[in-house]
């Protein structure tokens, strides 16, 4: 293991170095996501953009374009979760899906995932199906984000744990960073998970009260 990091430092090219920045950007947003901190954006945007460029130079389109709006929907969210706080400064509070938005999510997934797909498709991308279908999975999670969807964790667990699958299947070893990064996200969801639904019965509580 030893050995494989030092030849990867050893090899390193300007590829590899905005994969290995975008890692640590990234595991600083995994923390402060279960930390509901706002400064999660402004990393959010750092990341995804050194993201973008290495996924253009891979050719992981769709993921790439993810990264792109993954940058616009981090600007919108930090200024929902701005504009959410209440007059005390408190933060945006944590909600939980109704029948309604679930169903709205996953006809966006099931009609997202077809046309890009066949978009990709049309590009020549061997990997069209399932490029589109975690490029849109991470898009409705991101979008869920913005409004602090508790269940917005279940869907980057799936998401990201496709990534991972797809990484090693095809060897692309650059791409082996953010291996770390996503099974870390993975492990943050899990926890984020618990958290959030303390945080939530902690609401439900002071709301009862007020």
């Amino acid at each position: 293991m030893i050995d494989v990091i030092t030849q990867y430092f050893a090899e390193m090219t300007p590829l590899r170095l905005c994969v290995l920045l975008g890692t640590l950007t990234g595991l600083v947003v995994m923390v402060l996501q279960v930390l509901q901190h706002i400064a999660l954006w402004y990393f959010n945007i750092i990341s995804a953009t050194l993201l973008a460029i290495n996924f253009f130079a891979t050719e992981v389109y769709a993921y790439a374009v993810f990264q792109i709006y993954y940058v616009v929907v981090s600007v919108y969210g930090l200024y929902e979760w701005k504009r959410g706080r209440s007059t005390d400064d408190s933060e945006l509070p944590i909600q939980l899906m109704k029948v309604k938005d679930w169903m709205i999510a996953l006809a966006v997934i099931v009609g997202g995932t077809l046309v890009v797909s066949n978009f990709l498709w049309l590009l020549g991308s061997d990997i069209a199906f399932v490029d589109a279908l975690i490029t849109v999975i991470s898009a409705v999670a991101t979008f869920l984000l913005t409004k602090k969807f508790l269940q917005y964790w279940y869907f980057w667990i799936v998401a990201d744990s496709i990534y991972i699958a797809l990484v090693f299947y095809y060897g692309q070893s650059d791409l082996y960073p953010t291996v770390i990064l996503y099974a870390c996200y993975v492990i943050s969801a899990i926890i984020g998970i618990i958290e959030w639904r303390k945080m939530y019965r902690k609401q439900e509580l002071v709301e009862a009260k007020s």
